[in-house]
């Protein structure tokens, strides 16, 4: 079960989700996984009253089933009755008719029971489908209203959005403020598969034809992409990662597209290029992930206190090892799909950086944000930060 994975194994729910079809099945199924996912702490609270033994002591597959059924029963908009029925004759089906007993008594206990939310910061993460630790800290970097606009914009589905090609017109609806950002109803021709901030951050790197290029952290291409496309293939465009694998992928990729570029297997921080070879070096930095949380959501229950500050520690050493690479009238593009200071504002004060100009958004530090509750894309922080 695709909620299992993600949860036991460390899958990812987007990269699961996305090999099911656009059809009702799998759109039932998107729905089901990502509103347990999204509000798994909350759903788990009510099976663990409902449910005579504690949740660690369930077989996990079974645990599985219940927790979808629970989201269904719940905060789900589909027929109750439907919901118990079907999850028990599931159960029933994959762990006998005792589990099928079980399961039901359970579900009928959470259907009776009304919810019970604790007052103050309890209640107020369970609500917005976050740990309290992420609400204090956002809320003391943003203050309470914005942190909770972001949390609760983070709990909502993600529309299906592209980048259109140069001399493409295969439709689409017009990101406001970004420009070839599109939404779409299914893929086609010409369209690459991004959310909206990820296009902005090629923008903001704003390459010219001639120009010699460094995608820094480039797989799985999509940023590449867009940089070939901003230089008319014209100039030198590098692209490099640290992971073999990701690298194979991402050239395939691009190929697919009919582009070519050459591709360096290269860890960030010791990058094998002499000091200032590059006009623009565009470093999407690894990151916490936080501003994907309506892609996925389960990085919420994955994310530890120490998470921003570790994350921001090598988030350093790379953008010190981007500008070594960048010329001295150059720039380094940082971008990370996070939220957190620790990997954003922080990460550029005391440097020569500046937000890129012309995106939606909002200023924050030597930069700019973009976010689910500002801009309808993930949340991304863009810096320009000059050697």
């Amino acid at each position: 079960m695709i909620v299992g994975r993600v949860l036991r194994s460390g899958a990812y729910s987007n990269v699961l989700l996305g090999t099911l079809g656009s059809g009702p099945d799998g759109r039932l199924v998107r729905r089901l996984v990502y509103g347990t996912l999204r509000h798994l702490v909350r759903v788990d609270r009510m099976l663990e009253r409902a449910s005579s033994r504690p949740l660690d002591a369930i077989e996990p597959g079974l645990l599985d089933l219940l927790r979808v059924a629970g989201w269904e029963l719940r905060l789900g908009d589909g027929a109750p009755h439907a919901a118990v029925n079907e999850t028990v004759s599931a159960v029933a089906q994959a762990h006998g008719k005792r589990a099928g007993g079980f399961a039901n008594a359970v579900l009928r206990a959470v259907q009776r029971a009304e919810e019970q939310v604790p007052a103050g910061p309890e209640g107020r993460a369970l609500e917005l489908g976050a740990a309290p630790w992420i609400v204090e800290r956002l809320a003391a970097a943003w203050g309470d209203r914005e942190a909770g606009e972001f949390l609760a914009a983070s709990l909502q589905p993600a529309a299906r959005t592209a980048r259109r090609r140069p001399g493409v017109d295969a439709g689409g609806e017009q990101v406001p403020g970004i420009p070839d950002a599109v939404v779409v109803g299914t893929d086609a021709e010409g369209l690459v598969p991004m959310d909206p901030s990820s296009v902005a951050v090629g923008w903001a790197a704003a390459p010219e034809a001639g120009m010699t290029v460094l995608d820094m952290a480039a797989a799985p291409g999509g940023k590449t992409m867009h940089l070939y496309d901003q230089m008319e293939g014209e100039g030198i465009l590098v692209a490099a990662d640290r992971h073999q694998r990701r690298v194979d992928s991402a050239r395939r990729r691009l190929a697919a597209e009919g582009i070519s570029v050459p591709w360096v297997v290269a860890d960030g921080t010791r990058a094998p290029f002499a000091s200032g070879t590059f006009d623009r070096v565009l470093l999407d930095a690894p990151c916490s992930g936080l501003g994907t949380l309506r892609r996925r959501p389960e990085i919420r229950h994955r994310l530890v206190e120490t998470s921003p500050t570790r994350a921001g520690l090598l988030q350093r050493r790379l953008l010190d090892a981007a500008l070594e690479l960048v010329k001295p009238d150059g720039y380094v593009v940082y971008a990370a799909c996070t939220v957190f200071p620790e990997e954003t504002t922080d990460v550029v004060a005391g440097r020569r950086a500046e937000p890129p100009p012309g995106l939606p958004g909002r200023p924050a530090g030597n930069g700019w944000l973009l976010g689910p509750h500002l801009t309808g894309s993930d949340g991304m922080f863009i810096s320009l930060v000059r050697p």
